[in-house]
């Protein structure tokens, strides 16, 4: 299935060596994607013309958390993804109720994988039926 040019991943962690990482790697299994180092910034392209279709954020971030970040996402109808370095174990249930969380280091296939169904989701939704008539 050819899949639109216009779906991307927006990365948001503060540490640039990583989001650069990270952006590599999704732009090398052939996913779109954009990095930035500061949660402000993402905020706008959330709220732009041309916002992501999904994002992944560190949990722990200087301007805004990850957890935050992917909340407004989703109220703009973006999915999203949170990495973090810590314990999951640690976090509070009803925050990984609502979004989903990766522990850093997380296997790179796991993330592809994961951010692959997505854009096949998306993909999937976007497709409507031709009805035909005798």
């Amino acid at each position: 299935m050819a899949m639109s040019p216009s779906w991307w991943v927006l990365v948001v962690d503060d540490d640039a060596e990583v989001n650069s990482l990270i952006v590599e790697m999704l732009c090398d299994a052939g996913i779109a994607a954009r990095g930035l180092t500061q949660g402000r910034a993402a905020i706008a392209l959330l709220e732009g013309s041309c916002p992501p279709n999904f994002i992944i954020a560190d949990m722990t971030m200087p301007d805004i958390g990850g957890m935050d970040l992917v909340g407004r996402a989703q109220e703009h109808g973006i999915k999203g993804l949170v990495i973090t370095a810590a314990d999951t174990r640690r976090l509070p249930p009803r925050s990984t109720a609502r979004v989903p969380v990766m522990r850093k280091p997380f296997e790179v296939d796991e993330l592809i994988s994961l951010v692959e169904r997505h854009r096949a989701d998306a993909h999937a939704a976007e497709a409507t039926p031709i009805a035909c008539s005798a």
